[in-house]
C-alpha cells in the first residue's frame, strides 16, 4: 500500500543530502547579479557563459523545494525569506529585450538588481562576491575531467 507520509518524508531526505548544493547555488546566483559587467566577463569560460547562469541558476535556486530545503536545514535563516523572495520577482521583471551584455551596466533594471543582491548578501553576513564553483565538474574538449565538482556533478 502506498504510504504518502513515508514516500515525502524519503523525498525530503533526499533533497536535504543536496542541501550544501541547493545552498550554494542560491548564494552564488545572487552573486552574479551583484557583479558589474567587468567582474561577469572575467567568468567567461568555454563552458561558463555568466549570462546563461544568470537566468538559469536563478531559476534553479527559486525551485520551491530546493528553496525550502535550505530554509529547512536552517542553512539561511528564515527571516531572508521574504526579501530573497523579493529579489526573485525583482530578477523575473527584468525585461527580456535588456538580457544582453550591452545592458548590464546602463540599464536601470540591472542596476537596480545589482544593488539589491549587494545589499542582500551583506544582510545575510555573505562577505565574498566569488562564484563558488566547488560543485562543478569541468572537462576539455576530448570529455577527460578537468575538474570533479563535489558529489560528481
Amino acid at each position: 500500500m502506498f504510504n504518502k507520509s513515508k514516500t515525502n518524508k524519503s523525498d525530503l531526505i533526499d533533497y536535504d543530502k543536496n542541501v550544501e548544493f541547493y545552498f550554494t547555488n542560491l548564494i552564488n546566483s545572487i552573486i552574479l547579479f551583484s557583479l558589474n559587467k567587468t567582474e561577469l566577463e572575467l567568468l567567461i569560460a568555454p563552458a561558463f557563459d555568466p549570462i546563461f547562469e544568470l537566468e538559469s541558476e536563478i531559476d534553479y535556486a527559486f525551485t520551491p523545494v530546493c528553496f525550502e530545503t535550505i530554509f529547512r536545514n536552517q542553512l539561511i535563516d528564515v527571516k531572508f525569506k521574504p526579501a530573497l523572495l523579493n529579489f526573485k520577482q525583482i530578477t523575473d521583471e527584468i525585461p527580456s529585450e535588456i538580457w544582453d551584455w550591452e545592458f548590464i551596466e546602463t540599464e536601470q533594471n540591472w542596476i537596480n538588481v545589482r544593488k539589491k543582491a549587494n545589499e542582500l548578501l551583506t544582510e545575510m553576513g555573505i562577505k565574498t562576491r566569488e562564484y563558488n564553483d566547488d560543485f562543478t565538474t569541468i572537462y576539455d574538449q576530448f570529455g577527460k575531467t578537468l575538474k570533479k565538482g563535489k558529489n560528481g556533478s
